[in-house]
């Protein structure tokens, strides 16, 4: 479906609520990904060489090709307008107050 090479980044043992709004907007949208996890307990996230180490050293945090973006509700609002909506329709409601309210 889409050319762009995406990464998510979660911790590594699935707990943030974050995280997973996030995969779920991949999900919705059909979009290839892969999934890899940092131990946010043993400090690893803290660590020079950490793709997101120069980002706010959290996750979730979502690479597309050379591009790094973190908070979840900016990186799912960057997903809909990056990539075409599912066929069932967008992430986001249309209308402005309806679309106020999902965020």
């Amino acid at each position: 479906m889409t050319t762009a090479a995406i990464t998510l980044w979660s911790d590594a043992n699935y707990f943030s609520p974050y995280v997973m709004s996030v995969y779920v907007a991949l999900q919705e949208k059909g979009l290839d990904f892969q999934l890899k996890t940092i131990n946010l307990g043993s400090g690893e996230h803290l660590k020079p060489g950490w793709q997101g180490f120069d980002s706010t050293r959290r996750v979730p945090l979502l690479q597309v090709d050379d591009f790094f973006l973190s908070e979840s509700s900016a990186i799912t609002e960057y997903l809909e307008e990056r990539f075409a909506p599912p066929a069932w329709g967008r992430l986001y409601p249309h209308e402005r107050e309806k679309r106020a309210r999902a965020r």
